[in-house]
């Protein structure tokens, strides 16, 4: 089957431009939202955008996904935009100027069950009129550090310190690289060093915790940021950038394979979370992270307590480890929890068949 892309954007009520992608078409009795996570983009659902119209045939569903602001091929976050209440506002404008007034299955991944949350407490009216099910993927309700990179429960207080002082110091060196870029008439030929930063939060969260190993790796990655791109055209300059970062995050492909993904992941599929996150702006690495670690919403679960709702999490998510769904399941009673052994954080990559038939199953009840 072939499948018919359309690309277009929304603007949100700050003049942010949204990336949005649909297929299917307009009148189609039900449509499915997928909202992707932190530092991923449209991309990460691109098994459930191909499989949805195989498995419920092409004019029985319309897809929507979008990026969200900072993220993939959307605007940059506007300084103080990088809230879960903003993006609550961002998917209202993308409900209201995309998706229309039929019945919607939404599925958030991460972030994206973040979002979700925060709608439910800013909007609860939309839940059961337009919002008539729901899928929770690899997300948390509150507590985002317990348990995460397999840090002992006793130092979580300490990594939410210091974690997000890790990610606002990436993020500020990757602006100030990116500005001196521009200066000099390039956009961009190496922010892949800064990624090491980003990955040295990953492959020493013990680490970090504890306070150890932090400026022997932040000496190593200052060494790499003095230097200086060649000069040369803005275009060609622009491209060298962009497979610079790529190929930086290839090289950190083994210590993010381990933490990102589970057991025996599609390498196709790792390759397509590195060439995303290479390219995601320093901003939203910290803003976004700050955000989430001040997340707490157990509470707003309770507006979906109407709602088919399926909660799913891999055995080996070291992001966020199962406790989270266990968590949400209790917040959440009316929902079904589904735990996939073995697989990790990016659970729509590494369980896709899975995942797909899930959100199938739920279309066929939002639209009875």
């Amino acid at each position: 089957m072939t499948i018919q892309l359309e690309r277009s954007g929304v603007t949100t009520s700050d003049g942010v431009r949204l990336n949005v992608e649909v297929t299917g078409p307009a009148d189609a009795p039900v449509t499915v939202l997928l909202v992707h996570g932190w530092t991923c983009s449209t991309r990460s659902w691109h098994n459930q955008v191909e499989g949805l119209p195989q498995i419920l045939g092409p004019d029985a569903v319309r897809v929507v996904t979008y990026d969200h602001r900072g993220h993939g091929r959307s605007d940059a976050a506007p300084p103080g935009s990088t809230r879960l209440d903003q993006l609550a506002d961002d998917l209202v404008t993308v409900l209201d100027e995309v998706v229309g007034d039929g019945p919607v299955v939404y599925a958030g991944h991460s972030m994206g069950g973040m979002t979700l949350m925060a709608a439910a407490d800013r909007y609860p009216e939309l839940f059961g009129t337009r919002i008539r099910a729901a899928a929770l993927i690899s997300t948390t309700s509150g507590h985002l550090t317990e348990g995460a990179l397999g840090i002992p429960a006793r130092l979580d207080p300490t990594a939410a310190r210091i974690a997000p002082r890790v990610l606002n110091a990436v993020g500020r060196r990757i602006d100030r690289r990116a500005a001196a870029r521009a200066a000099a008439g390039s956009r961009g030929s190496e922010a892949a060093g800064e990624l090491h930063q980003a990955t040295a939060l990953v492959d020493g969260g013990r680490q970090a915790a504890t306070g150890t190993g932090a400026a022997r790796s932040g000496q190593e990655s200052a060494g790499r940021r003095d230097r200086v791109p060649a000069a040369g055209s803005v275009a060609r300059l622009a491209g060298v950038g962009r497979r610079a970062a790529v190929r930086a995050a290839r090289l950190q492909g083994p210590v993010l394979r381990r933490v990102v993904f589970g057991k025996k992941a599609d390498p196709a599929e790792v390759e397509l979370f590195m060439e995303d996150l290479a390219v995601v702006p320093g901003a939203s690495y910290g803003g976004f992270f700050e955000t989430m670690l001040e997340h707490d919403r157990g509470d707003a679960l309770k507006v979906l307590e109407q709602l088919p709702v399926e909660i799913m999490h891999g055995t080996c998510d070291r992001l966020l480890p199962p406790r989270h769904a266990n968590r949400m399941a209790a917040q959440l009673p009316t929902a079904r929890l589904w735990i996939y052994p073995g697989a990790g954080h990016m659970l729509m990559q590494e369980r896709p068949r899975d995942i797909t038939h899930r959100l199938a199953s739920l279309v066929r009840k939002a639209s009875t």
